[in-house]
C-alpha cells in the first residue's frame, strides 16, 4: 500500500513549495535559490514534476527529465522537520523508488544525475548514486556542490 500520492504539479501548488523550499532555508538551500526555484515553476516544470502528498497535506516535490542522454532530478524536497527521519526515509524510498520506476518505464536507460549538497550525499548513496565532482560552496556559502550519478543498465 502507498504511504505517499504524486500529483502532477500546478500552479495552484506553488505557493505551498515556496513554503515547504522556506523551511528548508538556509539548512538546505541557500536564500537566492528561492528565484532559481521560482523561475523552474514558472518555466520548467512538466508532466513529470509532481507534489508529494501525504494523507491530504503536500509534503514535499520533486521528479525528473531527459535530456542530452541523461536523466535529471530537478528540486527534490521535503518539508523540514514534518514527518520524523525514520518516516521521511520511508517517504523518500517510495518517491525515488516511484520516480526510478517511471524513468525506467521510458526504456531510455541513460544515467541519471542530481546536484546536491554534502548533507544529502548519504541519502542519494542509498539509492545508487555516486559522487563524481564536489564545488566547494557550489550552492553558497557551506553548501558544497556534489554532483551524483546513477548508472541505469
Amino acid at each position: 500500500m502507498s504511504l505517499i500520492t504524486l500529483l502532477p504539479y500546478n500552479s495552484s501548488h506553488k505557493p505551498r513549495l515556496l513554503e515547504i523550499l522556506a523551511s528548508n532555508t538556509p539548512k538546505y538551500f541557500n536564500e537566492d535559490e528561492n528565484i532559481y526555484f521560482k523561475d523552474f515553476l514558472d518555466q520548467y516544470a512538466d508532466k513529470n514534476y509532481f507534489v508529494i502528498v501525504l494523507g491530504n497535506k503536500i509534503i514535499g516535490c520533486g521528479g525528473y527529465y531527459t535530456k542530452d542522454k541523461i536523466h535529471g532530478m530537478p528540486w527534490v524536497m521535503f518539508e523540514n522537520n514534518s514527518l520524523g527521519s525514520n518516516r521521511l526515509l520511508k517517504v523518500a524510498d517510495e518517491f525515488y523508488k516511484t520516480i526510478e520506476t517511471r524513468i525506467l518505464s521510458e526504456g531510455k536507460l541513460f544515467d541519471i544525475v542530481i546536484n546536491t549538497t554534502q548533507l544529502m550525499e548519504q541519502l542519494f548513496n542509498r539509492y545508487g548514486f555516486v559522487t563524481y565532482e564536489i564545488i566547494k560552496d557550489g550552492f553558497g556559502n557551506g553548501l558544497d556542490e556534489y554532483k551524483m550519478k546513477k548508472v541505469l543498465k
